[in-house]
């Protein structure tokens, strides 16, 4: 951007890079956080659609596009650009993270300004930056990341558990059972092996899928003795099926949760039936619920 005979002029192509970047960057961590379905090719494309809207924003005789609600209506077309919904929710979960990004976008970036005094302003709604500061991007959306993480989480602790509930259906050696089961946010267990998202159920739930040996481990209390849970899953024939999965809680550094590899798992969502590949089962000798209102804790993963 400079002046020429008292007229400002700005350079097209670093106008629509600059914001090019920002509105992927705002994509991007909408498209993360709110697990909604899309593409990077799909938030390329979009960001490409907010980018030229800020070019054209600058040409003279086009003031139509300060209106309020051409702006929705820009932002409704790049999400839609942008992301594939399958219902209702998905859509107003990702316009309000959009939004949500945007305003903590705009606040981190301006409080950067404030405290390194670079060329970083507003005029119309449009973010100007000079000389193309990536360092400072990269820092910004770094922050609004952990930001919006720290938010999300913060709102999903607080939401009725009757809204983190879901309905989950096993399969395994022809078996079926279903079980009530509630999204943990915190549950971040992992099989250390392939990697997958563990889901924690009850034994007494699943124990009429289990083969009588391993079900004698949970029946003896015996899922703690490593080398009891070793040596009965070397001689049983599901020895591939089973998993050891290490875990840490307050009082318990160390503990042991005995898993399995089931058939399949499906999730209902939104009146649906989904199915969840690559999920390990652990089994959780005891109560998840007090009050029996679910016997399963879902990891994020699995629900997304």
């Amino acid at each position: 951007m400079g002046m020429l005979y008292g007229v400002e002029y700005r350079y097209v192509d670093i106008l629509w890079l600059d914001n090019f970047v920002m509105n992927f960057s705002i994509l991007w961590i909408t498209f993360r956080i709110s697990k909604v379905k899309g593409s990077l090719w799909r938030l390329w494309i979009s960001a490409g659609i907010g980018a030229l809207y800020a070019i054209i924003f600058f040409i003279p005789g086009f003031e139509v596009l300060h209106s309020f609600f051409l702006k929705i209506a820009l932002s409704l077309i790049m999400l839609l650009v942008a992301f594939k919904f399958n219902t209702f929710k998905d859509f107003f979960k990702a316009f309000t993270f959009f939004y949500a990004t945007t305003f903590v976008f705009g606040g981190v970036a301006l409080g950067l300004h404030f405290f390194t005094q670079d060329y970083i302003a507003i005029e119309k709604g449009v973010f100007v930056i000079k000389d193309y500061p990536v360092n400072k991007l990269i820092v910004t959306g770094v922050l609004v990341i952990i930001l919006m993480h720290a938010m999300w989480r913060f709102i999903r602790l607080h939401l009725s558990k009757d809204e983190l509930l879901y309905k989950v259906k096993i399969y395994f050696d022809g078996k079926e059972v279903m079980v009530d089961a509630l999204l943990d946010t915190g549950n971040m267990l992992l099989d250390p092996i392939s990697k997958h998202p563990v889901m924690v159920v009850e034994f007494s739930r699943v124990k009429e899928l289990l083969p009588q040996e391993i079900r004698e481990i949970f029946t003896r209390s015996l899922e703690g003795d490593f080398h009891t849970v070793v040596q009965v899953i070397s001689k049983s024939g599901w020895i591939e099926r089973f998993r050891i999965i290490p875990y840490t809680t307050v009082g318990n550094p160390s503990g042991l949760l005995m898993g399995f590899k089931p058939d399949e798992v499906l999730v209902l969502k939104n009146g649906k039936w989904y199915t969840v590949g690559n999920v390990v089962v652990g089994i959780y000798n005891d109560k998840l619920s007090r009050n029996e209102h679910y016997q399963a804790l879902v990891h994020p993963e699995i629900v997304a």
